[in-house]
Parts: C-alpha cells; structure tokens; sequence
C-alpha cells in the first residue's frame, strides 16, 4: 500500500504518516523502484490506533511504548487515566482557591490569597 493510500483511508495528511514512519511508529515494507514508501496492509489498523489515541491526547512517546511491544494498550490507558486523574485533582484544587478568591471583597482577598499560598506550600 502507499502512502497515498494510506492518507486516504484514514484521512491523515501524507506529511503527518511519513512522521509517523520516520519516527519508528509506522515500520515501511520496503520502497518502490521510484523510492516512494509502500506498508502492509497492518499499516491501515496501526495508523487508526495511532489516531484513536492521539485523539485522547496520548503523547506520541506513549503511543510508541505500545506499538513497539514495550507495553500494553491497557497499561497505556491505565496510566494515562491515573495521570489525567493526578491533573483532576490539581484543577480542582485551582478551581476551589479561585472561587475563594472570587467571592469576596477586594480587602479579604488579598487576606485570602496569602492564606492561601501558606496552604499550598
């Protein structure tokens, strides 16, 4: 298959799956006589996990411990999940001190906001 082909089926941009390619995410079966890159059809199914997961915001450096065999999808999705949670928690804590500091008169947030920073440190 090229990668012609490739762009068309998955509807990625021919410049973003020779990326994928050089970076070792996408292994070529070889060259045509003219030079141009030509993958297995398995290609097809490793570009659309690839999207799946790039869509979920999956840092490409992630999504090649899978695609090598270092690790699972599902050790993948577990840590992504307990890092996702770790950020939760983070924005809801940002989210409670802003809304401490929101709901008061100017005087009493700066009061707040010291208090505040004592917490958080």
């Amino acid at each position: 298959m090229s990668i012609g082909d490739l762009a068309t089926r998955t509807g990625l941009p021919v410049k973003t799956i020779r990326y994928y390619s050089d970076i070792g995410l996408l292994p070529e079966n070889g060259r045509s006589r003219g030079g141009h890159r030509r993958y297995t059809a398995d290609a097809l199914s490793r570009l659309r996990l690839i999207q799946r997961l790039r869509a979920l915001d999956t840092p490409i450096a992630a999504i090649a411990t899978v695609m090598t065999g270092e690790r699972s999808l599902g050790d993948l999705v577990s840590c992504e999940l307990d890092t996702v949670q770790a950020h939760i928690r983070e924005l809801t804590w940002r989210q409670g001190m802003l809304q401490a500091l929101d709901d008061c008169p100017e005087l009493e947030r700066l009061r707040r906001l010291a208090l505040l920073a004592e917490v958080g440190d």
